[in-house]
């Protein structure tokens, strides 16, 4: 049997975490809100409407600043649904963690908000949910990228 408090627990943490900024980025940030934090996108992939919400999705990619930002289109503007952090960015979660922190950085800072069911030891760590919340990818017990938004639909 299915525990719904300690889904419906997961689920408001999650979106509480989303609310967290990376950087200066956020979801829910428009469009040109965006380009003046980090400048024009380096490549964009073409605008999608997705089947499973019906709202068109476009990718902005900012490579040389280890940045990937997912927008999408609401009442004819753009805003920000998801960040990726990886590689060379220096940007921080809201409660200090960074591409290159440890696991047990995440977890100390996190300790309130990781979903140990999502999370996958030695290689994921889940705050909230993938309905939403933030993703910490690891490899060797160390941060490799950072998600935030929801993965799954």
């Amino acid at each position: 049997m299915v525990d719904t408090n300690s889904r419906k627990k997961k689920k408001k943490i999650g979106f509480a975490v989303m609310k967290e900024t990376i950087g200066p980025l956020a979801v829910g940030m428009s469009d040109d809100h965006v380009v003046s934090q980090l400048g024009m996108p380096e490549e964009k992939s073409d605008a999608k409407v997705w089947g499973a919400d019906k709202m068109e999705h476009q990718f902005w990619y900012y490579p040389t600043k280890g940045v990937e930002i997912g927008m999408i289109k609401r009442e004819g503007r753009q805003d920000v649904e998801r960040i990726v952090i990886k590689d060379s960015c220096d940007y921080k979660t809201q409660r200090g963690i960074k591409i290159g922190s440890s696991a047990m950085d995440v977890h100390a800072a996190y300790k309130d908000a990781i979903n140990p069911g999502d999370s996958r030891p030695g290689k994921r760590i889940v705050c909230g949910t993938v309905y939403g919340g933030i993703i910490f990818d690891l490899q060797n017990d160390v941060v490799l990228s950072i998600f935030l938004g929801a993965a799954a639909e």
